[in-house]
């Protein structure tokens, strides 16, 4: 009986002493832990109203696991909008306890851009007029991301980037614009380990018949509900919500799909009509290709390269 009650007392502590190792390795800051080197970058999907010349955010903090990312030195305000296509900017690089992480989190000032002045969040029209994006009355806004594969291996390097979706942050009503609600707003995020993902890049090869750009998303095969997706979803009425990522053609007819986790996808086409609110049943395109649109394989590191032609459905 002794030696059982010795057996279980020792069982107990070491299921301590695991516990508590795992605690410490959550905090990026172990001093007791070995190291690795974290980078976090930020891109953007795009938005496409008609007369917003740019979308700006103010981020103050940068969290993992809760834990302020000290590489980040903010606050940082800047436009979204250049940050299209697998464009992208640097948000810090830091020093941290080697483990695997759970939460990535984007902290943002509503209220105060990186000089103090006001709004931290808008949208500048044409002749640069600002309009602040609310948020529910709140003045700060922080949204948390679960990646996958968020692991720092001893003296490594590990990139995360986040995708912000304006498409999937941005309401309009008539002239006016918000972000969607709070919880709709953490789905208009997320983030991905850099050496885990892969490219689609491509072009419309009959995208001058269009006579204005398109709009090309990128879902998981078999994910796209038309029904849904055109229609608008949510408190916010969002299209195209489940896709994972979306990019606007270029004046040639261009885009780029960047970022995508190693995954098969499903390739649609949207002409946004000249309110830039089109985005549904009349202004989605039939989209051909010699390769399959409805199955694109997509693996870590590559680019997949493809062609189409749309016309109207």
């Amino acid at each position: 009986m002794k030696n059982r009650l010795i057996a279980v007392l020792c069982s107990m502590t070491l299921l301590s002493c695991e516990s508590n190792d795992v605690q410490k390795g959550n905090d990026i800051d172990d001093p007791n832990a070995v190291k690795g080197n974290l980078s976090v970058i930020i891109t953007d999907a795009p938005v496409d109203q008609a007369g917003v010349t740019g979308a700006f955010i103010t981020v103050t903090e940068v969290k993992v696991d809760g834990k302020t990312f000290s590489g980040f030195q903010g606050p940082k305000t800047f436009n979204l909008l250049e940050l299209q296509n697998g464009t992208t900017l640097n948000l810090g690089k830091q020093e941290v306890a080697a483990n695997t992480y759970s939460t990535l989190t984007l902290v943002l000032d509503i209220e105060k851009d990186a000089s103090g002045s006001g709004p931290g969040c808008y949208v500048t029209k044409a002749g640069g007029v600002k309009e602040k994006l609310e948020l529910a009355g709140k003045s700060t806004a922080s949204i948390d991301m679960k990646p996958s594969n968020f692991t720092v291996t001893e003296s490594g390097q590990t990139e995360m980037v986040i995708d912000f979706d304006l498409r999937k942050a941005i309401s309009q009503k008539n002239d006016d614009f918000t972000f969607v609600t709070e919880n709709e707003l953490k789905t208009a995020l997320r983030a991905e380990n850099k050496v885990k993902v892969g490219t689609i890049k491509g072009k419309i090869d009959n995208f001058a018949t269009l006579g204005a750009s398109a709009v090309v998303y990128a879902y998981k095969k078999g994910s796209f509900d038309r029904n849904k997706e055109i229609n608008g979803q949510g408190s916010s009425e969002i299209k195209f919500a489940n896709a994972v990522s979306s990019a606007k053609t270029d004046a040639s007819g261009n885009f780029t799909l960047a970022f995508l986790p190693s995954e098969e996808y499903e390739i649609h086409v949207d002409k946004p009509s000249g309110s830039g609110l089109g985005l549904g049943l009349n202004t989605l395109l039939e989209a051909s290709s010699s390769v399959d649109l409805k199955s694109i394989s997509v693996a870590a590191g590559a680019q997949v390269n493809i062609s189409l032609t749309v016309t109207a459905k």
